[in-house]
């Protein structure tokens, strides 16, 4: 009895060992972890190679957010394009644009008017970006507001991202 149980421990030792050694060895299909880190590093990169404009809006009352707007900015500074990739509802609904059946809306931007302006393609909506300095991104909110029939007059606040 003594000799099987030795049997059973020396084999599970033995198969700990393989394992733990199998676990450890680098696999040749399989990136290091120098190869992954340099990949997430460039995806981010390519991420973050277009500046960004998020904007948030709740209601007087509530400080959850109503609606939700996610936009890229091309061009040079003096005259960007807003490409709006999606907006996003309360209830969670999201309208996404770019692809074939829903191309990206083109909002125009009026920087000469205090708060600068940008205005959605139909003008049914317009978002004041309040000491709003497109040369200036990071990571800091500033003060928006939204206007429309829809939403009627809406506060809230955006984060321009650097390129």
């Amino acid at each position: 009895m003594k000799r099987r149980g030795l049997t059973v421990i020396g084999t599970a030792a033995i198969a700990a060992i393989v394992a733990t050694t199998f676990a450890l060895r680098p696999h040749r299909d399989q990136p290091n972890q120098g190869d992954r880190a340099e990949t997430a590093k460039s995806e981010a990169a390519a991420k973050a190679a277009v500046p960004t404009l998020y904007c948030e809006f709740t209601n007087f009352a509530d400080r959850t957010p109503l609606v939700g707007f996610y936009f890229t900015i091309d061009g040079d500074a003096a005259k960007p394009d807003y490409s709006q990739i999606f907006q996003r509802e309360q209830d969670g609904t999201t309208d996404d644009f770019g692809g074939p059946a829903a191309p990206r809306p083109q909002w125009s931007f009026n920087g000469g008017e205090s708060p600068a302006i940008l205005h959605s393609p139909d003008d049914s909506m317009q978002i004041n970006l309040y000491e709003y300095d497109p040369k200036k991104p990071g990571s800091n909110w500033f003060e928006a507001g939204l206007r429309s029939v829809r939403y009627r007059n809406l506060g809230g606040k955006c984060r321009h991202s650097a390129a």
